[in-house]
């Protein structure tokens, strides 16, 4: 009787089975999609910041980025979600300075409110001292933050992500100018913003007021001048005739 047998399985020529193909490895195409982001967002901060956002456009940013601008497009959809990624992404790391820094003047202070000069300080050193360091994405960073500061299409785009650190400082100012009135106590916000932007924008006409004395780019001294000057100020909200 004849036994059939099974028949032989294919082999390759490795002497295994062949197997089905190999499951696509995504994580490589994530790494190179996360690399092509971050070379966008430095291109356009170093852009923007030297050319300001409307002397530069998407075509200038993705060749000085070295790909393709259809990649602009894919990851950012729009010009003005490209500002507000490049903002956003260094305004998260100083707000979280500056909230751990208000924590700790809250925690020193005990269970009296933190001076004034306390709370201005946890507000300006955490932007201004990576400027003391010439950090040059900072820098950039800082160039970008003063020529927008004063726009309202800027302030609308980054509302969301500069506004809460606003409100934290401004109810923080609250508690230690009980006698403030409460509009008091946000114009001088603004005047402490703006008085913050004036040292970061470095426009060199301080060189030539003091014909040399003062430097734009002495961001240290800067602080030193800036934080008693905005707290004798924001003191003085609270016994200003009304």
């Amino acid at each position: 009787m004849k036994v059939r047998t099974a028949p032989a399985r294919k082999r390759s020529s490795g002497g295994l089975p062949k197997r089905g193909p190999a499951p696509r490895d995504d994580r490589n195409g994530a790494r190179r999609g996360d690399t092509t982001r971050l070379a966008i967002l430095n291109a356009a901060e170093r852009c923007f910041g030297e050319g300001g956002f409307d002397g530069v456009s998407l075509r200038t940013i993705t060749e000085v980025a070295g790909v393709d601008l259809a990649l602009a497009n894919y990851h950012f959809g729009s010009k003005d979600n490209l500002l507000r990624e490049v903002i956003a992404r260094r305004a998260r790391i100083v707000h979280d300075e500056r909230i751990r820094a208000l924590e700790e003047a809250r925690r020193l202070a005990g269970a009296r409110s933190p001076s004034v000069e306390a709370i201005v300080t946890a507000f300006l050193e955490p932007l201004l001292r990576r400027l003391i360091n010439r950090d040059q994405g900072w820098q950039h960073y800082a160039s970008l933050v003063s020529q927008l500061d004063i726009s309202p299409k800027f302030t609308v785009l980054t509302g969301d992500v500069l506004d809460p650190t606003a409100l934290h400082f401004i109810n923080a100012l609250r508690l230690a100018l009980p006698k403030a009135a409460p509009r008091a106590i946000y114009w001088g916000y603004m005047f402490l913003l703006g008085s913050m932007v004036q040292v970061m924008s470095a426009t060199g006409r301080i060189e030539r007021l003091s014909h040399g004395v003062c430097e734009s780019d002495d961001i240290a001294s800067a602080l030193r001048e800036l934080v008693p000057f905005v707290s004798g100020g924001l003191r003085a909200l609270q016994t200003a005739p009304r």
